[in-house]
């Protein structure tokens, strides 16, 4: 009977020494990674918010990127508006000029001749104004014609989406492209049709401000949806170090002792059986 109950105190010491052997190896690898929850068994419910709130987090550093993006396009739209409202202010003074009759045709010929040109660069700069090789006043392409939209949610559909407003500032859109000055008649229509022009310019560069200036609040909440996801994903990922120190103190005390308990277990065992054996 007293071997049988030796038996069981050394497979009782044994288990002892596996579990704590298993309690610092956890730690161990907590303590190397930093983090508490390093697989489904170290907790089950926690790994998969973790997972969640890690998905949307990234999701939201994406987003940051995306609309850093749309406000530097929103920047680059206003620039040019303001250099075609420079134009078009250009050119209406020669149209003044023009309409004068103290002019001769000579006269009306070469300031004809500069508002061409101030028309045709109008042309080409709607054309070349871009972000990324997409236009962004003529009308053309995701970003000018009124079907883009900006992603700055971590998720698809209308809450995660803004809307990019359509830019089409070409001459013909703008109903600048036939005129002529040098004309009497020619300079009083181009008067009128550049204060129109003038109008739909500045329209469009008060949209590239409007939605400029709602990107800006967008970052700033996804910023602050972002800083907050990511505290909370800490909490249950993130390892508290001093806990950890303590517990693997106190594993590597029990383990201690379940080594030197198995050894005296040992000797005692080793020594009864001498004494049987000297019994004999």
């Amino acid at each position: 009977m007293a071997m049988i109950i030796d038996k069981a105190t050394g497979l009782g010491l044994n288990h002892q020494i596996s579990e704590r052997q298993k309690a610092l190896s956890k730690i161990h690898e907590k303590m190397g990674t930093g983090k508490q929850v390093n697989r489904a068994q170290d907790n089950a419910s926690g790994l998969a918010v973790a997972k969640l709130l890690e998905a949307m987090s990234r999701g939201y550093k994406a987003d940051s990127i995306n609309i850093g993006d749309a406000m530097s396009a929103m920047n680059i739209g206003e620039g040019a508006t303001q250099g075609i409202s420079d134009m078009l202010n250009r050119m209406r003074e020669l149209s003044v000029q023009a309409a004068n009759d103290t002019l001769t045709d000579s006269d009306r010929g070469a300031l004809n001749g500069e508002f061409q040109q101030l028309k045709q660069e109008i042309d080409r700069q709607t054309k070349s104004t871009q972000f990324n090789t997409q236009d962004l006043i003529s009308g053309q392409g995701p970003l000018s014609d009124g079907t883009g939209k900006f992603q700055v949610g971590p998720n698809a559909g209308g809450p995660n989406q803004i809307d990019v407003a359509k830019s089409d500032l070409r001459p013909e859109a703008l109903g600048i492209m036939n005129m002529d000055i040098s004309t009497r008649a020619g300079a009083e229509s181009a008067m009128d049709g550049i204060n129109k022009a003038n109008e739909a310019v500045i329209s469009t560069r008060v949209n590239f401000g409007v939605q400029y200036n709602r990107l800006e609040y967008t970052h700033n909440n996804n910023e602050n949806m972002n800083i907050n996801t990511t505290a909370a994903l800490q909490l249950i990922e993130d390892l508290d170090f001093a806990k950890a120190s303590m517990d693997k103190a106190r594993d590597d005390i029990l383990n201690q002792s379940a080594v030197l308990a198995q050894r005296n277990f040992q000797d005692i065992s080793r020594n009864s059986m001498l004494a049987l054996l000297g019994q004999h």
